[in-house]
């Protein structure tokens, strides 16, 4: 006698249930595929088309500059919107499309400004963390960012953004670079971020007094030798500023995010 098998079929809600299950892996997945990041043009990349053109040389001095200086990478960005793609995750996907920073140091910050969505992120390197935390760069976008915004004011904004990220990891890793030297700008239109950088003590301040003062003497006595030495401490001076351009942007070097940073809107 033959026995017969049952095969058993799934049901229309199980089935239904697969599908779903599928296009929901699909759905999360997407969204790393399908953004389209613009190639960058250089360091100040403005796609939206909303900082004038001198304040954009200045930007342009400033983090050329600041790069021979330091080695660290600033990538500025302004977008007509994101397309809604959250800010924080378009900005860890472009950081990482473009490698802002050096590979293996991950010395970059991203400063993404999306006009449409009214929203602005600073995004760090894993590198610069140490120097520009998550309530620090909250406190920039706050205090020397969003208020020029609120007025229209993209150009002064970034500009103010760009000084005080600059101003402040150089002042904490005593590298030689005033970037408001750098890009000529005007010291009164620059609101300053108190970010408790390092500051000379007194004994260092002294001690630095003690040392002009021998250098006078020595000159007065025997300016060769001060001369000499002067140069010597010239050519050793290998994290102060090297000057000049280095003959444009070449792209930048590989660096990555670990998505520190803040996010603000005006």
């Amino acid at each position: 006698m033959r026995r017969l098998v049952m095969i058993k079929t799934p049901s229309m809600q199980a089935l239904k249930k697969i599908f779903l299950t599928g296009l929901f892996f699909l759905l999360i997945s997407t969204p790393a595929w399908a953004v389209d990041y613009p190639k960058p043009a250089g360091y100040i990349n403005d796609f939206a088309g909303v900082v004038s053109p001198p304040v954009r040389q200045q930007l342009v001095n400033i983090v050329t500059q600041f790069e021979l200086a330091s080695g660290n990478e600033i990538a500025v960005v302004t977008l007509p919107k994101l397309e809604g793609e959250p800010i924080e995750n378009y900005s860890v996907g472009l950081f990482k499309a473009w490698g802002i920073g050096k590979k293996g140091n991950d010395n970059g910050i991203l400063l993404l400004v999306a006009l449409g969505d009214r929203a602005t992120r600073i995004e760090v390197g894993y590198g610069l963390e140490p120097y520009i935390n998550d309530a620090l760069a909250g406190r920039i976008i706050r205090d020397t960012m969003i208020p020029h915004f609120r007025t229209g004011d993209f150009s002064g904004g970034i500009l103010n953004g760009v000084v005080e990220i600059t101003g402040i990891i150089s002042a904490k890793t005593d590298i030689k670079f005033d970037p408001i030297a750098a890009g000529n700008v005007n010291p009164e239109n620059i609101y300053r971020v108190k970010d408790g950088a390092k500051q000379k003590s007194p004994v260092e301040k002294i001690f630095k007094i003690i040392i002009i003062i021998f250098f006078i003497i020595l000159f007065i006595k025997n300016p060769w030798a001060a001369l000499f030495i002067l140069s010597s401490f010239g050519r050793s001076g290998g994290g102060s500023f090297r000057g000049g351009f280095g003959g444009g942007f070449g792209g930048f070097g590989g660096g990555l995010s670990g998505g520190g940073g803040a996010s603000g809107k005006w």
